[in-house]
């Protein structure tokens, strides 16, 4: 693919009175990567954290979360997360890349555009890249970057830079409710 006609691709973006969606974005017509991970990386990596807890481990082995980086930008609203993927898309044509936009929160009033890398040197390419794009939306807004699922994490070990591929159980009080969150997620991905 030539760099003239590279380009996002998004899944269907579904109706939702309320905005609370997520839709995929990457630079492969098929969404390849996208639809490899969701079975192939995502569903393991919380399956493992599930049998974890289920058996009260208290160190997590974080395996592919611990590779596993989110590149974040909050933006106002839907029609500004196609903005800056289109500023993306033609200050930064080539690569491959992946992530998706929306927000699960009802009550949120913003939208996050997410990509996904999957090592360091990914993150931090992706990284300057927003941050350029995302100046030109709204030079207010800041890049976020984080380790694995935080909503799934976090609550448990801590602040993601102190994770090691090993990391003790913090806040050992929030595992049941961690342990319920996770197995709504299972529940949900297999209907």
């Amino acid at each position: 693919m030539n760099e003239t006609s590279w380009q996002f691709y998004l899944a269907e973006i579904p109706f939702s009175p309320n905005e609370t969606f997520w839709v995929s974005f990457e630079s492969d017509p098929g969404l390849k990567k996208t639809k490899a991970n969701i079975y192939g990386r995502c569903l393991p990596c919380i399956e493992a954290l599930h049998d974890q807890l289920q058996n009260g481990c208290q160190k997590i082995q974080l395996g592919n979360a611990y590779h596993c980086w989110k590149i974040a930008a909050v933006v106002a609203d839907v029609d500004e997360c196609l903005k800056l993927l289109s500023v993306f898309e033609t200050r930064f044509p080539g690569g491959h890349v992946y992530g998706k936009f929306g927000s699960s929160r009802a009550d949120s009033t913003t939208k996050a555009v997410v990509f996904h890398a999957e090592d360091t040197l990914e993150r931090d390419r992706v990284q300057a890249a927003l941050k350029i794009c995302l100046f030109e939306i709204n030079p207010q807004r800041e890049v976020m970057i984080s380790r694995a699922c935080a909503v799934l994490y976090e609550n448990l070990l801590g602040d993601w830079r102190d994770w090691q591929p090993v990391t003790p159980v913090k806040y050992p009080e929030n595992i049941p409710k961690q342990l319920e969150a996770v197995k709504r997620i299972l529940r949900t991905s297999r209907m």
